[in-house]
């Protein structure tokens, strides 16, 4: 029983209005965490609608037995109508820029010479359709695995397209058939009434021999040996998707590298002011809260940028993560801990323990926010609002193109933005400080303490 009234004892500590509504913050947080997590990735591949992709048709169409033949037209609308992805069709020049810049998550190509790869099917002389698809794993690394969906859809629709090629193709000459057929069981109908008569049925067997020629030239002439094997084997897969990555992650952990850096310098500030104070009060006392506010972000910040450094050294040697450009990765990791270590001393100087609560509910809007696994298109419209203001999205993007490649103005937002939050921080805190020189009662006795 004693256990027990210790145990009550321990939550009568929250006695005011505000410190009361703390176990209960705390008994959400699994809540909070679990649900906001679940909301924002609970069906991102049934969001892929709203994801921008562009579509190239630079198909021109032939002519097939007085038909045209228009592939490149008829694979854009197809995929169009599918609704899978956001398609927009656009030229070369264009979709390749958008790919770079993150505009566009992948760009689909069907070549010159589509329509023409088609109609050859039934020819002695077949050649497989193809359409390229082109990644960029800078946008992104799991919207590639979702690229492969596209690529199962882009295979449907050219198998469709070819089928409909070659059954124009063997129907038109089935009518040429039908005709002929027809005309040759009439003739032999006339010759069987003219059998008795032998000058009659010979202008009679030279026509039907005419109609049989004209017929067996309307059926088309099989291919023979290696021919026969090719046009099989076309006919049985007669398109390919071909695919090609601007800057190619490689491998799973490579792609999630920015989102884990992200999550674990945004923990060590969080953790880090739970151990350091985030203020020197002496210096606060004194007047000084420039003072104040570097004393205690310093230690703290040194501390971020050595940690952020070690977890570089380690998935390096121990993991060979090979990024394209070390230096700036290192660059931006040292940034991005002093940034966060700067907005985790504001919020626990403005609001003591309280801050280490906000800082955690931070920490799970990012993680939803951000775009590090999914495109942020694909999570519901508030993680899409909170998106471009959440400084983790930007360390993120960073990340991405300093491990495997990408657009340099990409990068210079990311340094740009993780500065600004860092010394806007730092400066809220001097701000925040600098009323601090006046004591109170709340200021003694904090109603949240922990």
């Amino acid at each position: 029983m004693r256990v027990l009234r210790l145990a009550q004892l321990e939550f009568r500590r929250f006695r005011g209005p505000l410190s009361r509504l703390v176990p209960w913050v705390l008994a959400l947080v699994p809540l909070l965490y679990g649900s906001l997590y679940l909301w924002s990735n609970w069906d991102p591949y049934g969001l892929l609608h709203r994801v921008p992709v562009a579509i190239v048709n630079e198909d021109k169409p032939v002519e097939v037995q007085g038909r045209t033949v228009d592939g490149g037209a008829r694979l854009v609308r197809a995929v169009r109508e599918s609704g899978n992805f956001d398609w927009h069709t656009s030229d070369a020049a264009t979709a390749r820029d958008k790919l770079r810049t993150g505009d566009y998550f992948f760009t689909v190509t069907v070549p010159r010479g589509f329509s023409a790869d088609l109609a050859s099917s039934l020819s002695r002389k077949p050649r497989r359709a193809t359409v390229h698809l082109e990644l960029n794993d800078a946008n992104g690394f799991i919207i590639g695995k979702a690229a492969d969906q596209a690529r199962l859809e882009l295979q449907n629709q050219l198998s469709a397209a070819a089928q409909e090629v070659e059954l124009r193709q063997v129907f038109g000459q089935g009518k040429e058939l039908k005709d002929g057929l027809e005309q040759t069981a009439d003739s032999a109908k006339e010759l069987a009434g003219q059998s008795g008569d032998p000058s009659a049925t010979g202008p009679g067997l030279q026509k039907l021999s005419q109609q049989l020629a004209q017929l067996s030239s309307a059926v088309p002439q099989a291919p023979e040996g290696r021919a026969a094997k090719e046009q099989a084997r076309l006919l049985a897969s007669p398109v390919d998707v071909t695919s090609a990555n601007l800057h190619p992650a490689h491998l799973y952990g490579r792609g999630m590298t920015p989102f884990f850096f992200s999550i674990a310098l945004w923990v060590f500030g969080l953790v880090g002011y739970l151990v350091l104070r985030p203020y020197n009060p002496r210096a606060v006392d004194e007047g000084r809260p420039a003072t104040a506010t570097l004393a205690g972000w310093l230690p703290t910040a040194l501390l971020g940028v050595l940690g952020g450094l070690v977890l570089y050294a380690v998935v390096q040697l121990g993991l060979d993560l090979d990024a394209e450009s070390p230096w700036l990765l290192v660059a931006l990791v040292c940034l991005a801990a002093l940034s966060f270590v700067a907005l985790a001393q504001f919020f626990r100087t403005l609001l003591g323990s309280t801050g280490d609560l906000i800082l955690l509910v931070l920490l799970m809007l990012q993680l939803t926010s951000c775009g590090g696994l999914y495109p942020v298109e694909t999570t519901p419209a508030f993680f899409r609002a909170l998106h471009p203001v959440m400084p983790m999205t930007y360390l993120v993007d960073g990340l991405r193109v300093t491990i495997s490649g990408g657009q340099g103005s990409t990068l210079g937002l990311s340094f740009g933005v993780l500065a600004a939050y860092g010394a806007a921080a730092l400066l809220a805190t001097g701000l925040v400080l600098a009323r601090r020189r006046r004591w109170s009662m709340s200021r003694l006795k904090p109603e949240i303490q922990f």
